[in-house]
Formats: structure tokens, sequence, C-alpha cells
């Protein structure tokens, strides 16, 4: 992993951003399919429940509390609590569908959500669809 590039720019694989291949077809989409960007970041000084902020290409995650009701005062990452299965399943729901999203979320939540930097983190959709390939296969 480069130590010049911030912890925030790198996905789950250790490659920063510009150094991934564009997405392929995956489920129907096709090979110049836009890669959605998932950033998430902290902020300490924000009132609580607002200290977390996660966005797909720059506009705000929905929480999804549709699917889910775990953690009424939002999103969260870096631990294995319900703030973190929130992002979990909201992450899922938006990379694949709400039927995927539910039955795999916990599952996410431990691998990757809990992992998450505490400083910010940053994932593509590429990201995702490695650690679903990585999670069918040894399923």
């Amino acid at each position: 992993m480069s130590r010049d590039v911030p912890t925030e720019t790198r996905g789950l694989s250790g490659e920063t951003l510009d150094e991934r291949p564009p997405i392929t077809g995956d489920r129907g989409r096709s090979p110049t399919a836009k890669n959605t960007v998932y950033r998430g970041h902290r902020d300490p000084a924000a009132p609580v429940g607002e200290e977390v902020e996660v966005t797909a290409d720059g506009e705000p995650l929905d929480c999804r509390y549709d699917l889910l009701s775990a953690s009424p005062s939002g999103l969260e990452f870096g631990y294995g609590g319900s703030g973190p299965a929130q992002l979990a399943v909201a992450m899922l729901a938006h990379a694949f569908d709400d039927e995927f999203a539910c039955e795999y979320y916990q599952r996410f939540k431990h691998e990757v959500v809990a992992n998450l930097p505490e400083e910010g983190w940053t994932l593509t959709k590429t990201d995702l669809d490695e650690w679903r390939r990585e999670m069918i296969a040894d399923a």
C-alpha cells in the first residue's frame, strides 16, 4: 500500500482510485457504466447525530430506514454496532438491490464497514463488486 496516498483515498484492495480499471459489464451494465464513489468522513465538532457524513458521488447516501431501522442517529463506521449496520444496508441497497442488502448487510458490516478508518474512507462500486464476488465464492 502506498504511504503517500491518504487512507481515505484507497479502496478495499489498497489501490488508489486513479489506478483502478473501469468497471466491466456487471448485471447488465455497459463497460462505460459509472463507477459510483462512496465517501465517508467524520466531523467531531458537528452536533450529535450529524458527526458522520456518507455520500455516493457527492450526494448524501439515503439511510434506507425503510429496509432497516437499526440506528435512528444515522450512519456510522469503524466498529460493529447499529450505526454501521445502517450504513451497510444503505450502501448495499444503493450498489445492488434491496433484497441483496437485507440478506447480506450483517456480513458486509463485519467484513468491511467495521474496519473502515475513523479518519475517513473512500470505496467504489468496483470495491463492492469485488467484495460481493468473494462473498459469493465463499458460500
